[in-house]
């Protein structure tokens, strides 16, 4: 739908002080990152202040324009593949131009809108007026809670939205891309750290060695079975380590493995896309590696949906959610939950990742580096630590709870607590092929051997500290010492 806009019946309020970026927006980053922008796409930024987002697009191959009342009132407002309304509806102060600006940028779009807005936490607390507040620079500032947000572009445009982080968020009304996007989100992808260190066990000698033992034994062999087995933890780390790369490379129950991973794969794809509220496109319209993938995997489409239904269902049973953490191959294991680090991630069961997927449609995308599964499944953490790969023992900066029966979350802040939480034997949350896993270990050895970690009251950093000073030790990077510098080996 086209809609004639008049630069001058839309006045986007803005303060006297334009925002100067170095890079894209974290809206139009995003949709980058998701495949909602790419080179097949026009962009129409509306309201683009002074064109940062529009130059670094260009820069990129993309055909952009974009208007602003302000910076840019010469250039035509015109439909485009994708329309960006990025942190606009704040600075409008009346709320029916609001609801018009909304509108208008939907119409322009002929495949998806991004629309951000601030929410909630970010900026100084600032003088009421009509339905947000005045800054101390005296600019308009409209601020949503998530929620709000969501429930007044779907209310206002009468469409499904999708976020994608806090305050942002797509609306579509090109079924194939929506569909295509929650694909993206459905379907695995191994991390780049991960390829890499299956490629480098593939191609060294001793590695090869080994796998073609293990094939022979059709096990990995012991290492006193395989004499160059102290060349392989030197390069590749720990026992655990080098057979997971080893049955990696081997068949039949490498394939077998795949097919099972792909087939959790395309049932979480269905189910997220019923979650949505999306019927599933037909067979003809699905990418060509789905469809082959869904010839090899079931007898038929109709099949593979059927299943797909039912396997949602199982969200709501709590002992399905409890056996799926308690039988997950990733993650540390407590009694009531499971925490597993990002890299991990793609390795949890179909259920657990579909628990997440629903988790994220409250909040979007958000930092964190550990998420915390309740075994009950009724509440998914992004928990977010400080400087995880190179603190030790990095302190709980922020969580944020999601309650999925009540479909609200809340945010817990720690960054001004003098006793944060902290985490101890980091290996276990992470991939077992993540870059930093030998040295976590090695350092969860070394506290387990001075019996650091049977203490209770490790869990907050003044404890922990306390129990360092205590055994006249410390740490430095992950390097236990006494503290006069003595090296572990001494201790």
């Amino acid at each position: 739908m086209n809609i004639a806009c008049n630069p001058g019946q839309i006045d986007i309020k803005r303060g006297q002080t334009a925002i100067t970026r170095r890079r894209h927006s974290k809206p139009v980053a995003l949709a980058l990152a998701h495949g909602i922008i790419d080179s097949s796409r026009s962009v129409f930024d509306y309201g683009c202040g002074r064109g940062e987002d529009v130059k670094y697009l260009t820069s990129a191959r993309i055909q952009a324009t974009g208007w602003d009342p302000h910076h840019q009132p010469e250039t035509p407002i015109s439909p485009a593949d994708v329309v960006n309304l990025g942190y606009v509806l704040n600075v409008i102060e009346d709320p029916d131009e609001r609801d018009e600006t909304l509108r208008r940028a939907f119409g322009l779009a002929r495949c998806a809108l991004v629309v951000a807005v601030r929410v909630e936490k970010g900026l100084d607390i600032g003088s009421e007026f009509s339905d947000g507040f005045l800054t101390s620079h005296g600019s308009f500032q409209k601020l949503y809670k998530q929620s709000e947000f969501k429930d007044y572009v779907e209310r206002l445009l009468s469409s499904r939205l999708h976020l994608v982080g806090p305050g942002i968020a797509y609306v579509f009304k090109d079924d194939l891309l929506e569909s295509s996007y929650i694909s993206s989100l459905s379907l695995r992808r191994v991390e780049a750290s991960r390829t890499q260190a299956i490629e480098d066990f593939s191609h060294d000698p001793v590695a090869i060695q080994f796998t073609q033992m293990a094939a022979a034994l059709g096990r990995p062999p012991l290492p006193n079975e395989f004499s160059p087995y102290p060349e392989l933890l030197t390069r590749f780390g720990s026992s655990d380590r080098i057979e997971r790369l080893a049955l990696r490379l081997l068949s039949p129950e490498t394939i077998q493995q795949s097919q099972n991973k792909r087939r959790d794969d395309i049932l979480t794809y269905i189910a997220m896309m019923r979650l949505q509220g999306l019927k599933p496109l037909p067979f003809h319209c699905l990418p060509e590696e789905l469809r082959a993938d869904i010839k090899t995997l079931w007898p038929s489409y109709s099949a593979a949906l059927q299943q797909g239904e039912a396997f949602l269902f199982q969200l709501g049973h709590s002992e399905s959610v409890r056996k799926a953490c308690q039988g997950s191959p990733v993650g540390k294991q407590l009694p009531e939950a499971l925490y597993v680090h990002p890299s991990a991630e793609e390795q949890l069961g179909a259920l657990l990742r579909l628990l997440i997927f629903a988790a994220r449609q409250l909040v979007g995308e958000v930092d964190y580096n550990i998420i915390k599964i309740s075994k009950d499944g009724r509440s998914i953490s992004f928990l977010h630590y400080n400087d995880f790969d190179q603190d030790a023992h990095p302190t709980l900066l922020r969580s944020i709870r999601v309650d999925l029966p009540r479909a609200v979350y809340s945010i817990r802040e720690y960054c001004t607590s003098t006793n944060p939480p902290l985490l101890h034997r980091k290996e276990t949350f992470v991939d077992p092929l993540y870059p930093g896993h030998k040295t976590f270990s090695d350092l969860t050895r070394q506290e387990e051997e001075l019996g650091l970690l049977s203490r209770p009251d490790i869990g907050t950093r003044q404890g922990w500290l306390a129990i360092l000073a205590e055994r006249n030790l410390t740490i430095t990077g992950h390097i236990l010492s006494n503290v006069d510098g003595t090296s572990e080996n001494s201790l």
